[in-house]
């Protein structure tokens, strides 16, 4: 792990508590427009795990863009898993998918997810245009480093 790497995760580790906290709690709108708390297993442990993650959602489609250089998709590499997701204090069931490797179907979720979330292009080092669309020559050569994980919900917010 290279010393970047290792910077980041550590800035995960203390950051993600934080935004925990604060997505549970009566401050959450602060946050949780843009940003949930994905919960899933683990594919080997059987451990529970939640993150907090930038999410755009449409309808009953919600997705998470991520680096390669994350571990948590990892848990969706083998096949479809179930997966809940607090948005807004309010909890919702899925089923996530994993878009790993460079394809026209992941730059197109990229590009829908960036559309929606223009700020995350700078977090992934993909380049705008004048409107805020990422611009296509910038996705290419970036999204060989990206996944999505796509969640269809299987029911509405309680």
């Amino acid at each position: 792990m290279s010393l970047v790497e290792r910077i980041e995760a550590a800035a995960y580790r203390v950051m993600n508590p934080v935004i925990t906290k604060v997505l549970r709690s009566p401050l959450h709108r602060m946050a949780s427009g843009n940003v949930a708390l994905l919960h899933f297993r683990g594919r080997t442990s059987g451990r529970e795990f939640v993150t907090p993650l930038s999410y755009v959602q449409n309808g009953q489609t919600v997705w998470f863009l991520s680096a390669h250089s994350t571990n948590w998709w990892k848990n969706f590499r083998d096949s479809d898993a179930p997966v809940s997701i607090e948005i807004a204090r309010k909890t919702v069931e899925g089923t996530a998918h994993l878009w790993d490797g460079d394809s026209d179907e992941l730059r197109k979720h990229v590009h829908r997810y960036l559309s929606a979330l223009p700020r995350d292009a700078k977090v992934y080092g993909i380049k705008l245009d004048e409107n805020r669309q990422p611009i296509e020559a910038s996705l290419a050569e970036v999204s060989p480093t990206l996944v999505m994980v796509e969640v269809e919900l299987t029911e509405q917010a309680t």
